[in-house]
């Protein structure tokens, strides 16, 4: 009897569970949001501009080759708002959109260099406080104003905000000039003991804008989206532009190149001057600092391997020399980009390379003196650069073509 009486229970209370508990309180339905991709901020001397780059799912299919309909339609549709913070302006989007923005997906966000200049602390504050956006979003700057960058469409993507996220992933891989920056590692690096940091530049490049679908009507498109420069903060506020060889220079001081490529001179037996060009397959930087006399500086160690990708000189790269001449040839090159780089950073009197953390870490006690004065004591620092350039691989040939065309006509 008791069994029986406290297996009735037991239903009595799931069943009561069952009906005061909901499934799915919180839900929201595709039809109720509107997927943004890309985000975009400015700053206009008293507001801050927020755009949205709000995807279209029902004309993606006719952008990509769909049929029916009347033709192309955009796949996705750019609106701002205004407001005195940057929370503010999104709130102002549903006076405007039918739909809630939702951030999960977005892909990039790009600041005008206005705002960059204002400072990024705010961005970063509704990044991190809110729990719809994700700290992954890729950081990118721009000389003019987002919204013109947001508007404009891309070539082989649908959606430009997915494809402005491919290049720079691309160009991080491939070539190492620009990094990828997320916000969380933009926060990082502006709360570390350097208090700096960069934010790869994207532009539009060409006389017109490419906003209208008209412009994929011909077989070459009036401009183009295109990474450019590397924007340099010092706290949260930009301070100006490091062209894109110093970049690279700044890659290999940051231990943050995965591949490469170097173009370096060559000379023939005779004379004739060419060409080589190198791809980085590895590379290995350690910054170590020293201290002497009082006098801090810093020495960098680096490891290069690499593979000849095309020479135009008449060689025979059997010949020791030959690949020793490259390989010093190569680490010239790379050194210069550092030295460079480095002067770069101490004209605008700003450690973009982790020079104080290793500091911090090496001599904690000058550290307490050297902190409220980093930039100055920085910007006294001289670098001694040293690469060791190793070639791996000559390519499929150990003879340049240009040296058996040569060998052939005499």
């Amino acid at each position: 009897m008791r069994i029986r009486i406290k297996s009735f229970l037991s239903v009595v209370v799931l069943l009561f569970a069952a009906l005061v508990t909901t499934g799915c309180w919180n839900r929201i339905e595709l039809n109720e949001i509107a997927i943004t991709s890309a985000t975009g901020i400015d700053w206009d001397g008293e507001n801050w501009i927020v755009s949205y780059q709000v995807v279209i799912p029902a004309a993606i299919s006719s952008v990509t080759g769909g049929s029916g309909g009347t033709g192309p339609k955009s796949p996705i549709i750019v609106y701002s708002t205004k407001g005195k913070t940057i929370r503010d302006a999104i709130m102002h989007s549903f006076s405007e959109s039918p739909r809630k923005l939702f951030f999960a997906h977005n892909r990039v966000v790009v600041i005008g260099e206005k705002a960059m200049r204002k400072g990024v602390n705010e961005l970063i504050d509704v990044y991190f406080r809110n729990s719809g956006s994700r700290e992954t979003v890729s950081v990118l700057a721009t000389p003019g104003t987002s919204r013109r960058v947001l508007e404009q469409f891309m070539q082989l993507q649908a959606i430009s905000g997915a494809g402005m996220k491919e290049i720079i992933l691309s160009e991080m891989k491939n070539t190492s000039i620009l990094p990828n920056v997320p916000v969380y590692q933009l926060a990082m690096e502006i709360t570390g003991d350097a208090k700096s940091a960069v934010v790869p530049e994207i532009f539009v490049s060409g006389s017109e804008d490419t906003s209208s679908l008209d412009s994929f009507s011909s077989t070459s498109i009036p401009s183009k989206l295109k990474l450019g420069r590397l924007a340099i903060l010092k706290n949260d506020q930009m301070i100006g532009w490091m062209s894109r060889k110093e970049s690279l220079g700044a890659a290999y001081l940051r231990d943050s190149v995965q591949q490469s490529f170097v173009v370096v001179p060559c000379e023939d037996q005779e004379g004739k001057k060419g060409f080589d060009t190198v791809q980085i397959l590895k590379s290995k930087t350690k910054i170590i600092p020293k201290l002497q006399g009082g006098q801090l500086s810093f020495k960098a160690d680096v490891d290069v391997t690499g593979t000849l990708m095309e020479s135009n000189c008449a060689q025979d790269l059997f010949k020791p020399g030959v690949i020793q001449s490259l390989e010093k040839e190569g680490e010239v090159q790379i050194i210069a980009m550092m030295q460079e780089a480095w002067k770069k950073g101490q004209e605008l009197q700003v450690d973009l390379f982790g020079a104080a953390e290793k500091t911090h870490r090496k001599y904690p006690k000058q550290w307490k003196e050297w902190s409220n004065s980093w930039d100055e004591v920085f910007a006294k620092s001289p670098l001694e650069a040293k690469v060791k350039f190793r070639m791996a691989r000559m390519g499929l040939s150990n003879k340049s073509f240009q040296y058996l065309l040569d060998k052939k006509e005499k």
